[in-house]
């Protein structure tokens, strides 16, 4: 009977009952020169990636060429050419046919450089049946490199407690003496040793397989869903070798000593893509963002498929990006992200499959789109409309028992030139009495960074109308409810950067909880799930800074807008801002409590202030060969003007001409505008630059054409 076998070795790490998955691995990855060894140590498999077209992989050992499947690219390698595997679909396979049939004993080397940890232990070399016979080696979601054998009708296990670093090359080995025991190296150095006698059991009956997983694992740190995803070394291997003997301890240090390594990084740091940093022409822009070539490769997406939005007077943008679903994140002036998250819904009855129903659980974007309806020199306004679908098997939330229709939400983003947009979000739905999120305050982390690098300690200010504020640390522990102010309509999020994110709700039965209580290797939560992520999983605990991944600090909950009977509608301005929360007071109020517009000129009627659109509108009746109009916005301390937008509907083509208090103001930061084509009409948005806390006029005028 096969049993596994557990034991702490010097050095290394071995675990009791633990099925093969969870912890067999082993990471041998040394250059081995011909020119190093006696002629007793010549390999039995070698694999120098060096071919430079066609999907095979050339053992010049053995003299057969093996199959590469998935995506993959020919890249630099410690000399000559290394494989680029892709972290999800790349593997090299050797028919079970021709595959070394290794007794008594086994050495593997490798030079690899590691982009990303992988989900679980992933396979460098695995010739394996089950945990039955066989030998295998790999990496762990740590960076622990591991081994094992089939002696004895025992599974043995052995996995080091140092790490391989990120993006380095590193060499590491692993062997098996059949009088000895297992010993696993790194970059020459042992790492770990562990006592066994017995020859190797040979596995006859499977192919070999490098690089990837042969079945379905659960992620190491995965929360939820329980689904077990497959994947692939994430990264470069080169000069892979297999021997039918244990190799000396000199001799793998020797392997290592005599390859010369290239200095630097073997792979960049990837960047999340958001166009082009600093000031540029106001307005929104279609553009195909780059973001990793092995990410981008698999994609099917049209060219012009995100969007970006530019400010000409700050040096922030507003980001669709379809990586991150398009969730409309902001980024600032030294490129930190964030977003204001989402509507969502979730439970194993209404989100069948994947228990979290939500854009972010839209791998492959088949539900999410984006789209510039209006964009002028006034404002932008971006479309997003999505389906809350589940992970496994992209089925969407609460379909409807007559209809058939599932939970959808469509969000508009108007978006003006101080950098402060609406965000109108509707969801459609025909469940109501279950639960739907429509705000998350959520950092993006770029890879290479922790939510430490880009969140300061003291994370959250929250403000009300009244200019009360208190700010939230979490050193050296998370804060276990927030206290204060009373009626939190206002937040801002304390990143380090000069360029904030902020957002403002209606005080109404306004309130903010914290997020935490789930496992993190953070000061705060941190998840690498999502964004770029294609693993089917909505919670995988982030233990390196080696992907894209994000945090989440609060919930803002606030009363909805309106509401049908299917359909429910929530408004918040947010953007960025270099202002502190109480200083934002002036804008929330410009915006829940706008002055009175009295207007005045034959033909002109105001339909009042449009909080959705943050705008005044006007109609302008199509009889009417008046050339402009008269309005007296009565600003006060307590109905404050920040940058007024005036939307006239049918108001044609012509240009206008702006008069604030008598002084004529040219076109330029101070005065803007645009036209909106429509099938019927042609409306007019005005956006002016200025701040009162009196009452004050505007006339607007334009020849009738």
């Amino acid at each position: 009977m096969w049993r596994k076998i557990s034991c702490f070795a010097r050095g290394a790490i071995t675990m009791k009952r633990i099925s093969f998955p969870a912890i067999a691995a082993v990471f041998m990855f040394v250059l081995l020169s011909p020119r190093s060894f006696s002629q007793a140590s010549k390999p039995v498999a070698e694999w120098s990636f060096d071919e430079t077209e066609g999907a095979v992989a050339h053992d010049s050992a053995g003299g057969i060429d093996d199959t590469i499947t998935g995506n993959f690219r020919r890249v630099n390698g410690v000399i000559g050419h290394g494989l680029r595997f892709d972290g999800t679909s790349t593997v090299v396979t050797r028919d079970r046919k021709t595959a070394p049939h290794l007794t008594p004993g086994v050495t593997i080397d490798a030079w690899v450089a590691i982009d990303a940890y992988p989900w679980n232990w992933v396979p460098v070399v695995d010739h394996r049946s089950e945990e039955q016979a066989g030998y295998w080696f790999g990496i762990d979601s740590f960076g622990h490199v591991g081994m094992n054998v089939a002696v004895n009708g025992q599974w043995w296990t052995l996995f080091s407690k140092a790490q391989v670093p990120l993006k380095k090359w590193s060499h590491v080995a692993g062997s098996y003496d059949p009088a000895k025991g297992m010993a696993i190296y790194i970059d020459g150095k042992p790492v770990g040793d562990l006592s066994v006698q017995g020859p190797l059991t040979v596995a006859e009956r499977e192919d070999l397989v490098i690089g990837t997983v042969r079945q379905p694992m659960l992620p190491a740190q995965w929360i939820h869903p329980k689904l077990p995803v497959w994947f692939s070394f994430d990264g470069i291997m080169d000069d892979i070798r297999i021997f039918d003997h244990s190799l000396e301890p000199a001799e793998i240090a020797k392997a290592y000593a005599d390859v010369q390594v290239p200095p630097g990084d073997a792979l960049p740091w990837a960047v999340l893509p958001a166009g082009p940093p600093g000031t540029g022409r106001f307005g929104g822009f279609y553009t195909t963002l780059k973001f990793d070539d092995m990410w981008d490769a698999p994609r099917r997406a049209a060219p012009d498929s995100d969007v970006v939005v530019r400010f000409d007077q700050a040096p922030i943008r507003l980001v669709f990006w379809q990586g991150a679903n398009y969730t409309g994140d902001w980024v600032s002036e030294n490129g930190k992200w964030y977003t204001d998250e989402f509507v969502e819904t979730g439970g194993k009855v209404d989100c069948p499959g994947g228990e979290d129903c939500e854009p972010m659980s839209d791998k492959q974007n088949r539900y999410s789109h984006v789209r510039i309806m209006e964009n002028s020199d006034a404002r932008t306004v971006v479309h997003w409309r999505y389906g809350l679908c589940e992970v496994q098997n992209y089925t969407c939330a609460n379909p409807d028992p007559s209809t058939g229709w599932t939970d959808w939400a469509d969000e508009y983003f108007t978006v003006y030139p101080d950098g402060v947009a609406v965000r109108k979000q509707v969801l459609w739905t025909s469940n109501f009495a279950r639960w739907h999120e429509f705000q998350e305050t959520i950092i993006i982390n770029g890879p290479g960074t922790r939510p430490e690098d880009n969140i300061e300690p003291a994370a959250l200010t929250l403000g009300n109308m009244k200019g009360e504020t208190k700010t939230y640390s979490w050193s050296p522990a998370p804060p276990k409810k927030f206290d204060g102010p009373e009626n939190p309509n206002i937040q801002v999020v304390n990143l380090k950067s000069q360029w904030k994110p902020f957002q403002i709700v209606s005080p109404v039965k306004s309130r903010a909880t914290i997020y935490s209580g789930e496992l993190t290797y953070s000061m705060f939560e941190w998840w690498n799930h999502w964004p770029v992520a294609q693993v089917k999983s909505s919670g995988i605990s982030a233990v390196a800074p080696d992907r894209p991944s994000h945090s989440s600090l609060s919930h803002i909950l606030w009363e909805p807008y309106a509401q049908t009977d299917n359909t429910m509608t929530k408004i918040m301005l947010d953007g960025l801002t270099t202002k502190s929360a109480a200083d934002l007071v002036p804008l929330a109020k410009s915006w829940l409590s706008a002055p009175a517009i009295e207007v005045s000129g034959q033909g002109f009627q105001s339909e009042g202030y449009d909080q959705t659109q943050r705008a005044y509108v006007l109609n302008r009746q199509a009889a009417s060969t008046t050339g402009g109009f008269r309005a007296v916005l009565k600003a006060s301390p307590d109905s404050p003007l920040v940058n007024p937008a005036i939307v006239i509907k049918n108001w044609g083509d012509a240009d206008p001409k702006l008069v604030v208090d008598g002084k004529a103001i040219p076109r330029g930061p101070k005065f803007r505008y645009g036209h909106i084509g429509k099938l019927e009409e042609t409306d007019l948005v005005i956006w002016a630059n200025l701040e009162s806390t009196k009452p004050t006029t505007f006339e607007i005028s334009s020849p009738r054409k």
